[in-house]
C-alpha cells in the first residue's frame, strides 16, 4: 500500500512538474511575441499621463469657454445698455435742435419785423419779444450743443462697447478651434 501511495505521490508530483514546465513556456513564449513586461508597463503609464493631460487641458478649454460665455453675456448687455442711451440722446437732440431752429426763425421774423414798426410802445413789445426770445435760444443752442456732444461720447462708447464684444467672439472662436 505504500508503494502505491509512492506511486501516485510521484505521479502527482511529476504532474505538477510538468504543468509547471508547461505554464513556464507559455509565458516565456507568449512574452517572446509582444513587449516585455517592463515595456508595456512603461507605455500604458506614458499612456495614462497623455490621457490625463488631455483631460486636464479639457477641463481648462471648458472653464475658459464657459467664463468668456458669461462675459458675452454682460458685454452683450452693456452694448444694448450703451445703444439705448444713445438713442435716447439722439431723440433728445433731434428734439432740442427742432425747438433751437424753431426759437431762430422767430427771432429773425421779429428782426425783420422791427424796422418796419414805427411806434414806440409796438417797438418796445418787440424789442422785450426779441430778447426774450434771444435768451430763450441762447439755452437751447447751449442744450442742444450739450446733446450733441452725449450723442458723440455714447456713440464712442458704444464704439468701443461693440469692439470689446467682438474681442470676446474671436477669443471665444479662437478657443473652440483648438
Amino acid at each position: 500500500m505504500r508503494a502505491l501511495g509512492r506511486t501516485i505521490a510521484s505521479g502527482l508530483v511529476l504532474t505538477a512538474l510538468a504543468l509547471a514546465i508547461a505554464g513556464g513556456a507559455t509565458v516565456v513564449f507568449g512574452q517572446g511575441r509582444g513587449e516585455p513586461a517592463e515595456g508595456s508597463m512603461a507605455a500604458l503609464t506614458a499612456e495614462v499621463r497623455e490621457l490625463r493631460l488631455a483631460v486636464q487641458q479639457l477641463a481648462h478649454t471648458q472653464s475658459q469657454t464657459q467664463a468668456l460665455g458669461v462675459y458675452l453675456s454682460v458685454q452683450q448687455s452693456r452694448v444694448l445698455q450703451v445703444s439705448s442711451q444713445l438713442d435716447a440722446a439722439r431723440k433728445e437732440l433731434d428734439t432740442t435742435s427742432f425747438a433751437a431752429n424753431e426759437m431762430a426763425a422767430k427771432v429773425a421774423d421779429l428782426e425783420e419785423q422791427l424796422p418796419r414798426v414805427s411806434e414806440p410802445t409796438e417797438r418796445r413789445a418787440i424789442q422785450d419779444g426779441l430778447r426774450d426770445m434771444r435768451r430763450e435760444h441762447t439755452l437751447l443752442s447751449t442744450r442742444e450743443q450739450q446733446a450733441r456732444n452725449r450723442e458723440l461720447e455714447l456713440s464712442q462708447s458704444l464704439q468701443t462697447e461693440e469692439s470689446r464684444w467682438s474681442s470676446l467672439i474671436s477669443r471665444l472662436e479662437a478657443l473652440t478651434q483648438r
